[in-house]
Parts: C-alpha cells; structure tokens; sequence
C-alpha cells in the first residue's frame, strides 16, 4: 500500500484489507485492533504487548506499517476512523495520552504563534484538547488575562503560569478527554462575551467543515464560538482530510486558521480559494 492509499482511506478499511498480506504476528495484531478497537485504544501499550503476546517494537513496527507514527496516533486514527464508519453515536474516543504524544513539537510551535494574535486579548476562552493544552502552556508570555475553558487539563496548563484568572465551565467530566460537557457548558456562559475563541477540531476539510468526534461536543464548540468576538482554529497539518465525523461548522464560519501545513499543500489552495484566513507556522 501507498501513502497515498493510506491517506485517502479510513485507517479501519485499510487494516481490515490488508489483513491477507500481513505475517501471522502482525495479522494477531491487527485482527485484535479490528475486533477488540475499545481495548486496542485504552489499554496501555504494555497491557497490550501482554494481552498480544508481543513486544512493544514488533508493536510500533506494526503502525508504522500503516504510516503513522506509532501507537498514539494510529490509536487516534483507528478510533476516527471507526466513528466514521460506525455512526451510531457511540464512539471510541481517543485518549488524551495519545493526543498530549501526537505531533507535541507541532502543536507547541503552532501554540506559540498563536500567541501573537491574542496579545491585545484580556479574555479567551480556549478549548479542550492536547492543542488546547499546548495554546495554554504559553500563556505565560501574556499579561494577566482571563481564561474560560471546558478543558481540566488546559485550566491546569494556564494556572501553571500564577497569574491568569482562570474560569472551567460546569458540566459532566467526560473522562478520555478531561473535558466538560452537558448543557452545563452553556449556561457558563450566558451574559459573557470574549475576545478570541481558540478552537481545536479532530478533522479540518474544505469540503466537509470543521468537526469533532462527539456529537455534545460538536455542540458544545458551537456554544463557545458563539460567546467570542472571533473564532481561531489551531490544527497541525495531519488533521486535514481526517475521516468526517460530527460537523462543527464550514471552515469559513471561522475566522482564522493557525496550520503548520506547507505552502504548497494542496489542502492550502483549496482553503484559500473558499476564502479561508490561514496562517502557515
């Protein structure tokens, strides 16, 4: 199989189709991802090497047959990708571990530059998730701001600096992401209005929007944009094209998008041509 046969089909399609190819060891593999992914996706990688009977390298080696990075993100992809096909509102989500291990380097010099353009803010309201997170550990280079976010983990990450004034929406802890949810979100936010919204999203696409894999969390983002003067997207570049899951909003409903991807990816073009603000990190 091709990189290019990887990107343009479902991670879950991929693994099922090459099961015939594969040595008697990475078949166990990918046999156990396909019939057990709730297992394959929470257990930590040395309960999975014990349950697989494997060892962590023979485990890696196996992701990377299929392009990715490692466990992590062929863990993210595997559970987008069954969300996608399963559409029965009840998805795997992906675990913050894996997310926080996914592209750090990417996310922090994505969270860096994004800096810039909120230094005039005195009120943000920020996201969950590993990008989020990232966004709010370099809040330290800002005056003292307020912070309103739905993500434990980003309030965490922004009261780690000792000095912002640091706000977490109501609602029920949705414990793979460490973020809230529920209509207690929007009631947080009722009579205030911030400056910038800085988003994230599990899979960006010109064609498709901007979308989640939960369906209350889908809401929920649209609740928070809403309460903010301006929306801004921080997404590295593998989010593009990712299987389309619970619609957000059109990438032109945003304000901005903070990538790392490349000048001359195609994905660059086909936002611009819709309009679409981008900046490149």
């Amino acid at each position: 199989m091709t990189a290019q046969d990887i990107v343009a089909t479902n991670l879950f399609d991929v693994v099922r189709d090459s099961l015939p190819t594969l040595s008697p060891k990475m078949k166990s593999i990918a046999e156990y991802a396909l019939d057990q992914p709730q297992d394959f996706i929470r257990r930590t990688s040395k309960d999975l090497c014990q349950v697989l009977e494997t060892s962590e390298p023979t485990l890696i080696r196996f992701c990377k047959t299929y392009g990715k990075s490692g466990l992590a993100e062929f863990r993210i992809d595997l559970a987008l990708s069954l969300a996608a096909e399963r559409q029965d509102g009840y998805p795997i989500e992906p675990q913050h571990a894996d997310r926080r291990m996914t592209n750090a380097a990417r996310k922090t010099a994505i969270a860096r530059a994004a800096l810039e353009l909120v230094k005039d803010d005195s009120a943000l309201l920020i996201d969950n998730g590993s990008t989020a997170e990232s966004f709010a550990r370099e809040l330290g280079a800002l005056p003292p701001i307020t912070v309103l976010t739905s993500g434990l983990l980003v309030a965490q990450a922004a009261l780690s600096h000792d000095k912002h004034n640091v706000i977490v929406t109501g609602g029920t802890v949705r414990r793979a992401s460490m973020c809230m949810t529920g209509r207690l979100v929007g009631e947080a936010l009722k009579g205030m209005q911030f400056d910038t919204f800085m988003m994230g999203a599990d899979s960006i696409s010109a064609e498709r929007g901007i979308s989640t894999v939960m369906e209350d969390e889908a809401e929920n983002t649209r609740i928070l944009m809403a309460a903010a003067r301006r929306s801004i997207v921080l997404a590295d570049g593998s989010k593009f094209d990712k299987p389309s899951l619970h619609r957000i909003c059109a990438v032109t409903d945003v304000d901005m998008v903070v990538t790392d991807l490349a000048p001359d990816d195609p994905n660059v073009a086909q936002m611009r041509t819709l309009g679409v603000n981008l900046y490149l990190v």
